[in-house]
């Protein structure tokens, strides 16, 4: 691929839960710097030359290593009171790609995940088996505990009195905060980037779409990279992550119209919540979804630009 002279990179924190009412003016703005610094993660990355694998991953850790959104630290509980994290990555210049589900004890599933993509022997990975091949890989290790958070024990508690779990619920009383980013850099190449807790209360095996290729995670040179954030279930059934990947390489559709057909037609005609981040082989970026709002940002050598809702936000 012909080198470029530019580098783009999107990423996300969830979406489905952001009514603005419902969002104190502290948390925001602590929600915002934590974007702001997994931009920063990622674009120190991108803008010295590195690859497009290399700053997705370095963008997501940083999420992941905040307890202000649904991934890694700050991981929701599940039906046992534990966190069972999940996380996907995938090289658009080669299609290689890693995953795993339900592991307990990684501290940083994306790393993980990265580390997979190599390997011959596996793609994806899942439970207890994911935790013992990390620890042989070397990765960082924590006990289940160090997951916790007050917020999301509370939040667990209140779905629990519901005698329910978060799919049933409405969403805009509960922020989710799975994360992800995408990004194409100086030689064309693209990569993209999924971690989440999943389900609020899920049940113990449950899957996402945030660990499944092709679902919530789908990256390719010749179209577009893609990471995906919403009500799991609804992404799965309609593989929206390599959908907008289809309809650019077959039916000819732009980055922008793909992704808005993909989450407001395809997937929210079965009653899908939630959004995605995308970037395209020329560097254009987009941020579709159907949601009252989702956490969102962009870089690229000349801006950087974060949202919530509509309007660009400030810190």
């Amino acid at each position: 691929m012909t080198k470029k002279d530019k580098y783009s990179l999107c990423i996300h924190g969830g979406a489905g839960v952001l009514e603005k009412e419902n969002l104190l003016a502290a948390d925001k703005a602590l929600i915002l710097k934590d974007l702001y610094a997994s931009l920063g993660a990622g674009e120190k990355i991108l803008a010295n030359g590195g690859t497009a694998i290399d700053a997705v991953c370095a963008a997501v850790v940083v999420l992941e290593n905040s307890s202000h959104f649904n991934a890694g630290k700050g991981a929701v509980y599940s039906r046992n009171g534990k966190h069972l994290l999940e996380a996907s990555i995938m090289d658009g210049s080669n299609l290689k790609a890693g995953a795993l589900a339900n592991c307990s004890r990684v501290k940083n599933p994306i790393k993980f995940a990265k580390s997979l993509m190599d390997r011959d022997d596996i793609v994806m990975i899942s439970g207890k088996n994911a935790d013992v091949l990390a620890g042989e890989l070397d990765h960082e290790l924590v006990e289940n505990s160090w997951f916790d958070t007050t917020f999301r024990e509370e939040q667990w508690k209140q779905v629990k009195a519901m005698n329910t779990d978060e799919t049933f619920l409405d969403h805009s009383n509960f922020k989710k905060g799975t994360v992800g980013a995408v990004a194409m850099d100086f030689e064309g190449n693209l990569a993209a980037a999924t971690s989440t807790g999943g389900m609020t209360n899920k049940m113990e095996g449950r899957i996402g779409d945030s660990a499944i290729i092709g679902s919530g995670t789908y990256a390719q040179n010749k179209t577009c990279a893609v990471s995906c954030t919403g009500i799991g279930e609804y992404f799965i059934r309609a593989t929206v992550a390599s959908y907008v990947s289809n309809l650019m390489e077959f039916a000819g559709m732009s980055l922008e119209d793909a992704a808005n057909k993909a989450i407001h037609e395809h997937h929210g005609n079965l009653g899908g919540d939630g959004g995605l981040v995308a970037v395209d082989s020329n560097g254009n970026v987009t941020m579709s979804y159907n949601s009252a709002g989702m956490y969102r940002g962009y870089v690229n050598a000349t801006e950087r630009k974060l949202y919530v809702w509509d309007e660009e936000e400030k810190i």
